[in-house]
């Protein structure tokens, strides 16, 4: 039916939504959703027709189109379940799970079912909130106990934190379940990997990589897990084909998320030209409170997860990682010059409610604090030392630093949950470019902030763990504790959120330093890039 002009008139709707209808009743929803879209681009406004033309885009992979629609059919009817399970997804789809939490919330509230759950859930691991992910996949079981999604993303999980017999025994009862499911297969081949039985991984990845059926996400950490499995073989130039190919599926899916705004590096190089030239207002420590407050910041992949495992096994030390506390505030001043000079401006008075922002947002997570030192880990919070050194003037600054190289290769062949900076590390120059933009911008900081720093250099933590780990606890104000040469025993049992947890879960090792060396020849583009900061850190040149 073609309807004409932007407005459309009553009988023109209800003939539509008659054979909308008609075909949901014939459980023909591509009908269904492609009369919507005709009627939604003939000027129609009605919710069932918008919220099932945003589901046709999605269908279509066209997530950035279909918000929206769906953010206008919410508006109409702000308590359709359905409709919230859809916005939700389409949010996660694009990058943006803290935002899809809402709707999912709104919906559980009002049907707490099975899907809604998982949904929820899926956006909690992209949020890297894993123990709460889990729960979250153990409730969908809970009330329908034949998902295999559920089943599969808990075997994912178990991979992740090194759990492989978990993770086999859980993928097998999804594939009991659907045989065609393929993140249990990727769970499975991670998890015969993970047991060094490379044919078995090989041939599960072999058979994954050309399945077109899988999505975007699944087959893009299917050419990472190939990449793994031809890396443990030394087959360094088809690993790096391999890294190559998967981050160049999740460049081309998540580029429309990321038009329209500023992207993290364009940021990063506005921040260091308005600080190389502004004179940054100094702030009168406050008196000694009941703890000492630490930001464990640097670049990803500088062995930050490592480093917060190592101290929060310290009895004296209540550890967070990687919960974003600072959003509220670094929203707020850092999306433009004229914010930042707003938080330059501040009086002391009107920067406390950002405090309080921060500690409650550190109370959700962590609950009330009775250690001696709270160390707040979150690399990228590196980014946001002038607004630290605004609102904590007093805290600690422990800075991570690893050889450059080792960081970006990392960073290039790691998985992760897509947001703007980790979409920087969808192509080696980008992520070269992104590590230098953000060293470069820590440099400028160092030079115009009075902040406590203490640099602390994963290779020696490695070399020397017992003598580095004093070193940083006498900073901390502790003294070193034979307890924290367990902290391996202590990651095991947790779900870390960050991509290290298999390898911190592990213990200590030098298998990932100098890891450059075997794909200098792939890297070779890039060490201009970095050379200056492979100088300034003191690593060794080629």
């Amino acid at each position: 039916m073609a309807l004409t002009g932007t407005q459309n008139g009553p009988a023109d709707i209800a003939a539509t939504l008659a054979a909308v209808e008609a075909a949901l009743w014939a459980s023909d929803m591509p009908k269904a959703m492609r009369l919507s879209e005709d009627a939604v681009g003939a000027g129609a406004n009605h919710p069932t027709l918008l919220g099932l033309a945003g589901l046709q885009r999605m269908h279509l992979g066209d997530n950035h189109n279909a918000l929206p629609l769906l953010e206008r059919a919410r508006r109409q009817t702000p308590r359709h379940v359905d409709l919230l399970y859809a916005l939700g997804e389409c949010l996660t789809r694009l990058g943006r799970p803290r935002e899809a939490l809402e709707p999912f919330d709104t919906a559980l509230g009002i049907a707490p079912d099975a899907r809604l759950h998982f949904g929820r859930a899926m956006a909690l691991e992209d949020l890297s909130q894993l123990d709460a992910a889990r729960a979250g996949f153990e409730q969908v079981l809970a009330l329908d106990p034949a998902q295999s999604e559920a089943l599969s993303r808990l075997a994912l999980l178990a991979v992740q934190r090194g759990d492989v017999q978990a993770a086999r025994e859980l993928a097998q009862r999804a594939l009991a379940i659907d045989p065609k499911d393929a993140t249990a297969r990727i769970a499975l081949a991670a998890a015969a990997l993970e047991q060094k039985d490379i044919t078995t991984a090989e041939l599960a990845v072999s058979a994954l990589v050309q399945d077109r059926a899988l999505g975007p996400v699944n087959r893009a950490y299917a050419f990472s897990l190939a990449g793994d499995i031809l890396d443990a073989q030394d087959r360094t130039a088809e690993a790096f084909a391999a890294y190559g190919a998967s981050k160049a599926i999740q460049r081309e899916a998540y580029a429309p998320a990321m038009m329209g705004f500023e992207s993290v590096l364009a940021r990063e190089m506005r921040l260091a030209d308005y600080f190389r030239s502004k004179e940054w207002p100094g702030a009168q420590p406050p008196e000694q409170g009941p703890r000492s407050h630490v930001f464990l910041v640097g670049f990803p992949r500088s062995g930050t997860t490592l480093l917060e495992q190592v101290l929060a096994s310290h009895p004296d030390v209540t550890a967070m990682e990687e919960r974003p506390c600072l959003i509220d505030s670094a929203t707020a001043f850092f999306g433009t010059n004229a914010g930042l000079d707003r938080l330059a401006a501040l009086p002391d008075s009107q920067l406390q409610p950002w405090r309080e922002l921060y500690w409650k947002r550190v109370a959700d997570s962590k609950g009330p604090l009775t250690t001696p030192v709270f160390l707040d880990k979150m690399p990228l919070n590196a980014v946001f030392l002038p607004l630290i050194a605004r609102l904590f003037p007093g805290a600690k600054i422990l800075l991570a630093l690893r050889d450059p190289r080792d960081v970006v290769l990392s960073c290039f062949r790691r998985r992760f949950a897509m947001n703007a900076g980790m979409y920087e590390f969808t192509a080696l120059e980008s992520a070269a470019a992104y590590y230098a933009a953000v060293m470069a911008l820590i440099g400028i900081y160092r030079g115009r902030l009075a902040l406590d720093v203490a640099e602390a250099r994963h290779e020696s933590l490695i070399a020397d763990f017992d003598g580095e780990a004093a070193r940083l606890c006498a900073f901390l104000g502790l003294e070193f504790n034979d307890v924290m040469r367990a902290f391996a025993a202590r990651a095991h049992a947790r779900n870390i959120d960050t991509p290290s947890a298999a390898q911190v879960a592990r213990g200590l090792s030098d298998a990932g330093v100098a890891q450059w060396r075997r794909y200098a020849p792939q890297l070779e583009p890039v060490f201009p890039v970095l050379a200056p900061f492979v100088a300034r850190f003191g690593y060794p040149e080629i």
